[in-house]
């Protein structure tokens, strides 16, 4: 039996031993604004009330998007208001990591855009299956900001240092099979053949010990010493909000052409 409860416009759902978590905005490929950011930890925290859910299964509503993004329009909002710039980094911080903290398998079930924090979303989670429609994008530096450093470090940890400069730095598109050997999806398949393999997979965790599973998640980040984004790194990031390029790059995404930045150098 399925329950369903809204979170704004992220809804959880849980079937049997499997919750999902959709991302429910497909007007706007579902980009997610601050409040559907704010949405994804307390749903993230019924998952793991729920003693025997073994999976929690992330996706976009429809299959145009997984998520194309942050909403732009909180992004102009936060201009020049270093209040609403922290309080937008801090939403997007906590949603990830929440994902990332789960005491359950997270598995991103990915379908068309996956773009900014999209991807970031995705990255957050243990394991990504990715349909052959599937576009992948980290646009930061084509609107004038930057991704936080748990965002930067698991892009390295799955695509390697190098990989992650050229597509941070750039910003290009990338497609599911690009993607794939580049190590950042562990699977691509027919869209016709995703639902079934994600479901397959949670089957597969119902005969594993779930005790072991928490503590081998558990080492594995004891494993890679992940550290915590310093204040200061976090300060330059807010900055940013209040900087010329953030307002380029919005009227650019808006206009729908390429950005003309003239900022000074980073001291």
């Amino acid at each position: 039996m399925s329950t369903e409860r809204p979170g704004g416009q992220v809804q959880l759902s849980v079937d049997g031993r499997t919750a999902t978590l959709t991302i429910d905005r497909p007007d706007a490929r579902n980009a997610l604004n601050l409040s559907m950011w704010r949405a994804i930890p307390p749903l993230v925290a019924e998952v793991e009330a729920a003693s025997d859910v073994v999976a929690l299964v992330i996706r976009g509503a429809g299959d145009e998007a997984f998520a194309a993004g942050a909403d732009i329009a909180d992004l102009h909002a936060a201009l020049d208001d270093p209040t609403a710039a922290r309080e937008y980094i801090d939403a997007i911080s906590s949603a990830e990591s929440s994902i990332a903290r789960c005491r359950r398998v997270t598995v991103a079930r990915i379908s068309g855009y996956c773009i900014g924090g999209g991807l970031e979303i995705a990255m957050a989670c243990d394991l990504r299956f990715a349909s052959e429609t599937s576009v992948f994008a980290t646009p930061p530096t084509s609107l004038g900001v930057a991704y936080s450093v748990n965002s930067t470090r698991r892009l390295i940890e799955l695509v390697g240092i190098g990989a992650a400069r050229d597509l941070l730095f750039t910003a290009r598109r990338i497609d599911a099979t690009t993607a794939h050997s580049y190590g950042l999806v562990n699977r691509v398949m027919p869209e016709a053949e995703l639902d079934e393999a994600v479901a397959e997979y949670s089957r597969q965790l119902t005969h594993q010990s779930q005790y072991a599973i928490r503590l081998t998640k558990l080492i594995i980040d004891q494993s890679l010493d992940r550290p915590d984004e310093t204040a200061a790194l976090e300060q330059l990031r807010v900055d940013s909000f209040s900087g010329a390029d953030l307002r380029e790059g919005i009227a650019a995404f808006g206009e729908r052409r390429r950005p003309s930045f003239h900022s000074s150098w980073l001291s």
